[in-house]
């Protein structure tokens, strides 16, 4: 009996021991660390106003005001383009001269990168409108001196009559034939984009503005009030009709004046020839808040 206990004994015994011998070992999840967050940067445009090489700062303004910035021995300077050293740009702003920069700058304010470039200077140009292309948003001014051609953008500021315009309002004026003399500002640097462009009212065409009252488009007919009473004009194929300066539909103006719970009024500005017909019109929704 205590043979065969024994027995069983070292059996049990055997098995524990194989059992162990077997057993994979416990495997250790690693403890990942999270990736840090990326450092937090911010670029800025604006106007450098000092670049001290002594105080190793730079001061720009920019539409939240003047700041100044500290810099670093890793900060990269360029100025046109052009690797640059800070006092390089401590001399070229000690000159006087205007500059205009983009700051690259941490959390801290730490400045980055900064690059400089100088402004251009502007020029003016009188002359008469001769063509206005659209697709490629573009002025052809006429002058003693030829043919030029400028570029326009969204921030170029354009008036007619001292009323806010638009290339397509000048386009519109153009193919009716009227004359269109003008004043533009442009820069003069490789770009030559116009800045600001001033057109005298066509002296062929008679400029009003009013409110629309009504729109019929069964007849084809629009009428506006001014502040001579209302003035009911027939619009035809050759009518420029814009609305917020986009090319539109007489039953496009009709839609917008319905919209009566969100528009207050349309202001209108409007072109007629010497005989009284409507040549331009441009329709403005004024939404409510």
């Amino acid at each position: 009996m205590k043979k065969f206990a024994w027995v069983m004994g070292t059996i049990l015994l055997a098995l524990t021991v194989l059992f162990v011998s077997c057993a994979k070992p416990a495997t250790t999840t690693p403890v990942t660390t999270p990736p840090a967050a990326p450092p937090k940067v911010t670029s800025s445009e604006g106007h450098l106003t000092d670049a001290s090489a002594k105080d190793s700062t730079v001061t720009i303004h920019t539409e939240q005001g003047l700041r100044t910035l500290p810099i670093t021995p890793n900060t990269s300077f360029t100025f046109e383009g052009k690797v640059c050293t800070l006092e390089q740009l401590d001399e070229l702003t000690a000159s006087g001269a205007d500059f205009d920069c983009t700051v690259v700058y941490d959390e801290e304010g730490n400045v980055l990168a900064l690059n400089v470039y100088k402004i251009s200077p502007a020029a003016a140009a009188r002359g008469t409108i001769s063509d206005v292309n659209i697709k490629e948003s573009t002025i052809t001014v006429k002058s003693a001196s030829g043919d030029k051609v400028y570029d326009v953008d969204p921030d170029t500021g354009l008036l007619i009559g001292g009323v806010v315009g638009s290339l397509e309002l000048f386009n519109a004026l153009v193919e009716a034939g009227a004359e269109m003399p003008l004043t533009v500002i442009y820069s003069v640097d490789a770009e030559g984009k116009a800045l600001y462009i001033d057109v005298a009212n066509p002296p062929n065409l008679i400029q009003g503005t009013g409110t629309i009252k009504s729109v019929d488009v069964e007849k084809s007919t629009v009428t506006i009030t001014t502040d001579k009473g209302d003035r009911t004009f027939e619009v035809d194929a050759k009518t420029g009709q814009f609305l917020n300066n986009e090319v539109c539909s007489l039953a496009d103006v009709e839609a917008a004046l319905e919209h009566g719970e969100f528009v207050t009024g349309c202001q209108v500005l409007y072109y007629t020839d010497k005989d009284g017909r409507l040549v331009y019109l441009d329709v403005s929704e004024q939404i409510t808040p």
